[in-house]
């Protein structure tokens, strides 16, 4: 599909960590905390919070009305006045979604008071099997796109209500287990690369037979959009939000028609409230490290004659869609873009 000379653009994992005037070095430091009841948690939790309160550090509680009403408790007035509470059910609205608060909010409030010490409780109920894999992938993703940074993730995993296969993945994706009597290394923690290439391993299920399908090359961008936004709006997408998702697919096609095999077909279709669009490129393969998972940082080795960066193109198309899947091979190219038909 889409040709990348030179590798993908540097991302925060690429760099090293960095030694501050206090002599402190910038090191992602990512910790799971099984608990089995809030007050639990909060013995974990709370000296935490409190060490980050006393330093001077960013602290952030992102979890449940349960979590929040018992670590305020513990932690007491003064204490909570200096923490930013927000509602995990909220947050965590979607992978991307989450993933890229995560970046705004660090860069521009976060990061700039010092370290940054987060008590994150991901939301894993009502989750169909793809949503909870993608949300795996994120817990995941955390150790890469934040390394070299400033902060501190503890991440909250009711041990008791909580399926197994949630817990599996939590072992696997954090490098270190915390709990009352400190840390320690989670001995099934899996190399993001590794994990990442499991997510993609599956096949895709085809298209259904009876999803519109149109076909595009060179000069064919203008009548794509045109088809999609015909089909998005006839199979449900509502005109408010339909724009978002045309744009997130002709970034898609103009990578392909640009830096790929030059021509490529878009599918569409709905399923389970959702709106599902497909776009592939028979013609070249494509090295997805991580891609599109880290702000762009402007043209790179990666761009295109005109100054795309395909890593850059790839962020926002994750940010304009729920969930992105892709698949590559001999065969070419995937990239299947998911939008909800009655919300986000």
């Amino acid at each position: 599909m889409i040709a990348y000379p030179g590798g993908p653009p540097e991302t925060a994992a690429a760099a090293p960590a960095a030694v501050r005037p206090d002599g402190r070095r910038d090191a992602l430091v990512h910790r799971a905390i099984p608990y089995g009841w809030p007050r639990e948690l909060a013995l974990t939790a709370v000296p935490f919070l409190r060490g980050g309160w006393r330093a001077g550090d960013a602290v952030v509680v992102i979890a449940s009305e349960p979590v929040r009403v018992t670590l305020r408790e513990e932690l007491g007035v003064e204490v909570c006045a200096g923490i930013e509470f927000i509602d995990s059910g909220e947050w965590f609205g979607g992978p991307m979604r989450a993933l890229a608060g995560y970046h705004d909010r660090m860069r521009a409030d976060w990061w700039p008071r010092g370290g940054l010490r987060l008590l994150a409780e991901p939301v894993w109920d009502g989750l169909s099997p793809l949503e909870t894999r993608e949300w795996q992938r994120h817990e995941s993703l955390l150790n890469v796109v934040f390394a070299g940074t400033p902060t501190t993730i503890m991440c909250a995993y009711d041990a008791v209500a909580l399926p197994p296969d949630v817990l599996d993945a939590m072992a696997r994706t954090h490098p270190e287990l915390a709990g009352p009597d400190g840390p320690r290394p989670s001995p099934r923690f899996t190399d993001p690369a590794e994990f990442y290439a499991e997510c993609n391993a599956g096949a895709l299920p085809p298209p259904p037979d009876a999803a519109a399908h149109r076909t595009f090359g060179p000069g064919g961008l203008p009548s794509l959009r045109a088809f999609l936004t015909v089909e998005a709006m006839r199979l449900g997408l509502p005109e408010s939000r339909t724009l978002p998702f045309v744009l997130a697919a002709n970034e898609v096609a103009t990578l392909i028609i640009r830096t790929g095999g030059g021509c490529g077909s878009a599918r569409l279709w709905t399923r389970e409230g959702e709106l599902v669009c497909e776009v592939a490129d028979p013609g070249r393969a494509l090295a997805d490290r991580f891609l599109g998972y880290a702000p762009p940082r402007g043209p790179g080795p990666a761009a295109g004659p005109d100054g795309r960066d395909a890593d850059g193109a790839m962020w926002a198309v994750r940010r304009l869609c729920r969930l992105v899947q892709i698949r590559s091979g001999t065969d070419g190219t995937r990239i299947r873009m998911h939008v909800r038909l009655d919300g986000e």
